[in-house]
């Protein structure tokens, strides 16, 4: 939906508009003079949907390559280096609230 936005500050029946808010469109012949000589202009209120980003691993894992015990598999071989969560098969850990005091 298409909205009139003023540009410059304009006084439009004993109302203040400034720049940036929404004027009334409800006056024809006003609308098209404020276009006309750039003090309003419309604009479109429906925003583009935002695609999130996703982040992908630009460095190599840290750890150093070799030959780990117990093995946890390919590629995942790193002295060092703690296997996954999912591969140990490690619970979540719970969450950490804030405790109820018992005054």
């Amino acid at each position: 939906m298409k909205q009139l936005i003023a540009v410059f500050p304009i006084l439009f029946e004993s109302q203040n508009y400034e720049p940036g808010d929404e004027l009334p469109t409800h006056n024809a012949g006003l609308v098209e003079v404020w276009i006309g000589n750039g003090t309003a202009i419309w604009k479109d209120t429906e925003e583009p949907k935002k695609r999130s980003a996703k982040a992908r691993q630009t460095t190599a894992p840290a750890g150093l390559p070799g030959d780990a015990y117990p093995s946890a598999g390919a590629e995942q071989d790193l002295v060092g280096k703690p296997p996954s969560r999912k591969t140990r098969g490690a619970q979540p850990e719970p969450t950490k609230g804030r405790r109820k005091s018992s005054a």
